[in-house]
C-alpha cells in the first residue's frame, strides 16, 4: 500500500490510494428519532448513489469502501456489504465497516 502525499513532483502509481468522495445520513436520535425504523441498507443505498454522482466515477472502478457505523454488530459490515449492492456496486467491490464510536462518521 502507498500513500501520494499530494506533492505536486510526486509520480503517479496505479497503486495510489484516491479518496473520491463522502457523504453521510442524516444525524437522529438513537432508536428515537425519524429513522429509528429504517433498515441501515435504506439509509446508505442513497449514501453510497451520492458518492458515485459527485464523484463522477464509474462504480466498476471503485476498489474499497468504508463505512463508519457505530454500535452494529460487526461494525454493520454485512449491511453495508448490501448497501453496495443495492447502490449498484460490483461484486468486486470490498466493503469495510468501522467502529470507532461517535468518531466512526467523521
Amino acid at each position: 500500500m502507498t500513500f501520494n502525499s499530494g506533492k505536486k513532483d510526486a509520480p503517479k502509481r496505479d497503486d495510489d490510494i484516491v479518496i473520491i468522495g463522502m457523504a453521510r445520513t442524516a444525524m437522529t436520535r438513537a432508536k428515537k428519532g425519524a429513522q429509528a425504523e429504517t433498515g441501515t441498507e435504506a439509509m446508505l443505498k442513497p449514501v453510497l448513489e451520492a458518492v458515485a454522482k459527485q464523484s463522477g466515477i464509474d462504480k466498476a472502478m471503485v476498489d474499497d469502501i468504508v463505512i463508519g457505523s457505530v454500535l452494529q454488530s460487526g461494525a454493520g459490515s454485512t449491511n453495508a456489504r448490501m448497501a453496495g449492492f443495492l447502490a449498484g456496486y460490483p461484486e468486486t467491490t470490498c466493503v469495510q465497516g468501522i467502529n470507532r464510536l461517535c468518531s466512526s462518521g467523521l
